[in-house]
C-alpha cells in the first residue's frame, strides 16, 4: 500500500568531520552539518513536487526549520552518539 506523497524536494547538504582512530576505536566530531545554498542560484522558492500546496512563505519556513533541525542533529551526534567513540566493526 502506497501513501500519498506530500512533498518531494532535493536538498544539498554539507557535512564535515574531524575523525581519528586509536586501536579499535574511531572518534568522530562533526564540524559542519548544514544546508548548502548555491550562491549562483540561491534557495529555491518551492519544492520539486508540492502535494501539500505550500506557498513560498510556508516553504521558506519549512526549509528554515529543516536547517535548524540539522544543527540539532549535529549537536546530538557529537554529544550522544559519538561521545565515547565507536568500535570498529572488525578487529582481527
Amino acid at each position: 500500500m502506497e501513501g500519498e506523497e506530500l512533498l518531494y524536494d532535493e536538498v544539498k547538504m554539507v557535512t564535515s568531520a574531524k575523525v581519528s582512530a586509536d586501536d579499535d576505536m574511531v572518534f568522530i566530531t562533526l564540524l559542519k552539518h548544514k544546508l548548502y545554498i548555491d550562491n549562483e542560484y540561491g534557495q529555491s522558492t518551492e519544492p520539486k513536487r508540492n502535494g501539500m500546496g505550500l506557498d513560498a512563505a510556508e516553504y521558506r519556513q519549512f526549509m528554515s526549520d529543516f536547517g535548524s533541525f540539522q544543527n540539532y542533529l549535529k549537536k546530538w551526534f557529537n554529544e550522544e552518539y559519538f561521545k565515547n567513540g565507536i568500535s570498529f566493526p572488525y578487529n582481527p
